[in-house]
Parts: C-alpha cells; sequence; structure tokens
C-alpha cells in the first residue's frame, strides 16, 4: 500500500484525502437528518435551520449515488489526470515543489493557505453567479444542485458533473497550482479543511459554538450568499442575512 501511495500523483493524493474526510462527515449528516425526521432527537431538530424539511427515502439514494459518482469516479478518473497535467504546465517540472523538497511549514501554512481560500472562494463566487445569470446553464447545470432547499453535508458535492469538475473541484486546486505549495500542504491541510467547510456550508445545521452558514440561505432564496465564505458575497453586494444565519 505504501508503494500504491508513493508512485500516487499529488492530485490523486488530494482526492483522497478529500474523500477520506468527505464521506464520514456525509453519512454522520444523513444520520443525523434521519434522526431528526424520526423525531429522535428534539434537540437536534431545534438545531436545524429548516426544520421542517427532510429528505425521502429516493432523495437520500439519490444523492448517494450522484455523490458517489462525482467524488469516486469524475474527481480521481478524470480531474486528477486534468489537473495534475495543468499543475505541471503552470508550475514546470523544474519548479513544481516535491515531497522531498523542505516543508516550511510558517510560509505554508501561515501565507498560501489564506491565499488558496481567497482564490477559491473567488473562483467559486463567479461560477456560481454565471451559473445563476444564464437560464441556460441554470436549467442544463446548476439546477441539479438546488434540488435539495435544505441541504445535507452530502449535498455539496450533488452537482452536474461538469460543475462539480469546474465549480467545486478546480478552484480547491487552482490555489496550489498558482502558489506552488508543497505536496504535504495540500493533502494534509488545504483539501481537508476545503472539504470541512464545504460539507458545514450544506450541513444545514448551527453547530455548537459556530454561526450559521449563510450559504444554507442560498439554497433557500436562491439569489444570494453565493460564495463559500461570505467574503466575495460582502465585497460585491450579494450577501444577505436572514432569521436563519443570524
Amino acid at each position: 500500500m505504501s508503494g500504491i501511495w508513493t508512485g500516487a500523483s499529488v492530485s490523486l493524493k488530494c482526492t483522497v484525502a478529500s474523500n477520506v474526510v468527505f464521506w464520514p462527515l456525509a453519512l454522520l449528516g444523513l444520520y443525523v437528518d434521519n434522526l431528526t425526521a424520526s423525531g429522535a432527537m428534539p434537540r437536534l431538530l431545534r438545531r436545524k435551520l429548516q426544520p421542517d424539511k427532510h429528505l425521502s427515502s429516493k432523495e437520500r439514494r439519490d444523492l448517494v449515488l450522484l455523490s458517489a459518482l462525482n467524488m469516486l469516479f469524475v474527481a480521481p478518473l478524470i480531474c486528477c489526470p486534468i489537473f495534475e497535467a495543468l499543475w505541471e504546465f503552470m508550475q514546470g517540472s523544474s519548479r513544481r515543489r516535491l515531497e522531498d523538497d523542505e516543508w516550511v511549514w510558517t510560509h505554508e501554512l501561515l501565507v498560501k493557505l489564506p491565499i488558496h481560500a481567497i482564490i477559491a472562494e473567488i473562483w467559486f463566487y463567479a461560477m456560481h453567479v454565471l451559473l445563476h445569470t444564464s437560464a441556460f446553464l441554470y436549467g442544463t447545470i446548476h439546477k441539479i444542485h438546488h434540488r435539495f432547499s435544505s441541504p445535507t453535508a452530502m449535498a455539496c458535492v450533488y452537482a452536474h458533473p461538469v460543475e462539480f469538475a469546474l465549480g467545486n473541484i478546480f478552484p480547491i486546486f487552482l490555489g496550489p497550482m498558482l502558489t506552488n505549495a508543497h505536496p504535504m500542504t495540500c493533502y494534509v491541510f488545504w483539501f481537508p479543511a476545503a472539504m470541512v467547510g464545504t460539507c458545514k456550508g450544506h450541513c444545514g445545521y448551527q453547530l455548537p459554538g459556530l454561526r450559521a452558514d449563510p450559504h444554507d440561505d442560498h439554497h433557500t432564496y436562491f439569489r444570494c450568499n453565493y460564495g463559500g465564505m461570505a467574503l466575495a458575497d460582502i465585497l460585491f453586494g450579494t450577501y444577505q442575512q436572514t432569521k436563519n444565519t443570524k
């Protein structure tokens, strides 16, 4: 197994790390949703941002199937080879950081990670607004993601494969490509953190000690809170605070 991991591309390692984080959180979200729907956990129901909406058994099945297609097929078998080649093209084999290179944690975590987050936010916001602005793109691609007005963590990757590749996965890769991030920064820190963030944004609950995520309101009202961190929404005037996110 160690030989397989060593020989894998950095892009594939990032995808594996994302899956390792995603599936426990996503399945936990479905389990919690099932508990609240059955009335078994009224305390959890009080934390649900839209307590009157629950997934049907067919919706759960469809959710798992498309999410699995994207995470286990589209990401590793289609996105990884393309993004790995693009990464190599942008940095070149002579400049690109390798796993044997020194990992300077202060520069990698304190400088590059914030840059990655800003780049991902800008790209995700721009793509998301485009998908809502174009009636054709919304009807043929983005409407799939908006099937659930009250999302759950797994719904963060419930999307048309084209949107998943270009709108969800690519902005996470783009930051490391541009900053020439150390591989360990990518698959140990950045990709897992990004996956936790997007699962939180779609979890549908106000987590203890944290404010409710404004992206939940996007699935209710459609024309606000397009970004993942609210940063771009505040900057471009599309941030909306409702009773769910106060």
